[in-house]
């Protein structure tokens, strides 16, 4: 049995990674949930002497808004080389224990690269659901399906507003392919197995049959499906000689006189400083921003308007960014995109009618994810609103389905289910939210009993509903367009409202990169052995975060540490060069 270090020492390599200390998983949702539709349901320049920096959380506390400047624009003092009790040398160090990173630790480990990864927290921080977004893959061949990449990579682009660097998207198109290949023989191998589910069919918003939903086997058995992926990485990078080292927060980066990046120090839990010295490069692997307020400020004000911040690690509060600054790497330009789903508080919603805290109708329902939660905020004017149908919903929710669909609309249902997989699905939702979270679900007789529960404006609401049912009469909903086939009345009950509220997931923009996630500076050159991958670099998504492909940030990192893995390892080899 290897040795495992949850004290700041290091997991070596050989025999089964899957030790007692790591059976247990802070993450209980989904825990064991079978594999189906129903278990779903830190940095600055410094020479070559080894002087370093506080740790990045002391520093953005004691220097956020010294003299004007945010956290990340200022250098934190050095540290005097005799505190500097340890250090070790590597090929490749990566910082942070989440997707991206163990994908790029196991990349390099079995293409032959000595690779370690310092992880700040006690465990590895995996995030969803356990699905993963490709283009292309043998599980959707085995299916018959397949997709226009031209189309997609448009529809990708044009949801960033453009301003996405699409050479870097076009890449993750390319590799997709392989690179799920790669993961899937590699699930397998571990007894796990793939479930393909269900987009959307709306013409305007449509999101395709490519998410991929893996678990099963030993490490599944031990770990929630938040975290299985990491683990599973974990568990094979070990078997090719990686070490992962927990409760060791990077707090600097190492740099010699040119500036390139030599190595990062980092500091264990009794406070003693590690310095670990590469000679292939740095990955910064530590997710986004969503925990600290004065990056969202700055770069992503929206992401604070949402009822809940869902992502349940904490610790994403730009430990990478910053020391990506501090180095010399710049950031992409503003806003950046955020990830948000209307899953804050009810988790079914529909195409149904929706109105804000006041009563009143402000949106067309029937959009994409992002939309409603962008929706609900700025033209709802508020952190929730509620969708509001009647006795025939499940009737018109099956209809529904041959237009549109997508997350919280549809289900996370198998490929080759029918639309009344999804409507049952839903049907027990919403009956078990009216029991067990009656603070979302409401249910009465009368429009007037439900706008009191609802505490909502009765007047406005009856209003609302009054004119919504003459649109639907009509055939045309000349308030906001909504497509004819979604206009279902409200008249008989009961009636029953759904709280819509927005949840950020994550902020998926940040750190400047080369198509080869180099970090690069202002002037679009490398910071020269200093790479990030993942949530927290940029360039990928702007603007907002495309969903025609669903998954594709666990994609997206699938890819970028595979492919970072092995061309650290120096064995990469561009498809199409």
């Amino acid at each position: 049995m290897p040795l495992m270090e949850r004290e700041g020492t290091r997991i070596e390599s050989g025999g089964n990674v899957m030790g007692e200390t790591k059976g247990i998983s802070r993450r209980n949702l989904l825990k064991g949930a079978a594999l189906s539709a129903a278990g779903v349901a830190a940095l600055g320049v410094m020479g070559c002497s080894p002087q370093v920096a506080g740790s990045a959380a002391e520093d953005s506390a004691s220097k956020t808004g010294e003299a004007g400047k945010h956290t990340w624009e200022i250098k934190p003092e050095p540290i005097a080389a005799d505190k500097i009790k340890e250090t070790v040398d590597t090929e490749v160090l990566i910082i942070g224990g989440g997707y991206s990173g163990t994908c790029c630790a196991l990349s390099a480990a079995e293409n032959g690269a000595k690779v370690v990864l310092v992880e700040k927290d006690a465990m590895l921080n995996g995030h969803g659901v356990g699905g993963t977004g490709a283009i292309a893959s043998r599980e959707l061949d085995k299916l018959n399906i397949g997709f226009d990449k031209a189309i997609e990579m448009e529809r990708w682009v044009s949801t960033c507003g453009n301003r996405c660097r699409e050479s870097l998207v076009a890449k993750w198109f390319r590799e997709s392919e392989r690179c799920m290949n790669w993961f899937l023989d590699l699930a397998e191998s571990n007894g796990a197995k793939c479930m393909v589910t269900v987009g959307s069919r709306s013409v305007v918003h449509p999101e395709i049959d490519c998410y991929h939903m893996i678990a099963g086997g030993e490490i599944f058995e031990q770990h929630t499906m938040a975290d299985f992926v990491e683990y599973l990485f974990e568990s094979e990078a070990v078997k090719h000689g990686a070490q992962f080292v927990y409760e060791m927060p990077a707090v600097r980066l190492v740099q010699d006189d040119s500036g390139k990046v030599t190595g990062a120090v980092c500091q264990n839990k009794d406070g003693d400083y590690v310095q670990y010295n590469v000679s292939k490069g740095v990955v910064l692997a530590t997710g986004d921003v969503s925990y600290n307020d004065e990056y969202l400020d700055e770069f992503a004000p929206i992401a604070k308007k949402v009822m809940t911040r869902l992502c349940s690690d904490q610790g994403n509060v730009g430990d990478g960014h910053n020391m990506a600054a501090w180095a010399g790497g710049a950031f992409q330009d503003g806003p950046w995109p955020t990830m948000m789903h209307p899953q804050a508080a009810a988790t079914f919603h529909g195409p149904f009618l929706f109105v804000n805290p006041e009563g009143k109708r402000f949106m067309n329902e029937a959009t994409w994810v992002q939309g409603k939660c962008v929706g609900v905020m700025v033209n709802g004017g508020s952190d929730h609103a509620w969708s509001v149908f009647d006795a025939n919903w499940q009737t018109d929710l099956l209809d529904s389905l041959q237009y549109g669909g997508g997350m919280f609309w549809d289900s996370f249902r198998a490929y080759g289910t029918d639309y009344q997989a999804a409507v049952d699905s839903h049907a027990k939702g919403v009956e078990s939210g009216l029991e067990k979270t009656p603070a979302y679900f409401k249910r009465a007789n009368t429009l007037e009993e439900l706008a009191e529960m609802m505490e909502v404006d009765k007047d406005e609401f009856l209003a609302s509903v009054e004119r919504y049912n003459k649109r639907c009469k009509e055939g045309e909903d000349t308030d906001f367009y909504k497509e004819s086939h979604f206009l279902y009345p409200i008249e008989e009950g009961p009636f029953t409202a759904c709280m819509v509220a927005p949840g950020l997931l994550a902020v998926v923009g940040g750190i400047h990169v080369s198509d080869n996630f180099e970090v690069l500076n202002a002037e679009n050159q490398p910071v020269e052995g200093l790479y990030a991958i993942g949530n927290c670099s940029g360039d990928m998504y702007a603007y907002d975060y495309p969903i025609n492909v669903q998954g594709n940030s666990h994609g997206r990192c699938l890819v970028e540490g595979k492919c970072l893995g092995e061309q650290l390892a120096g064995v990469y080899q561009e498809i199409g060069a």
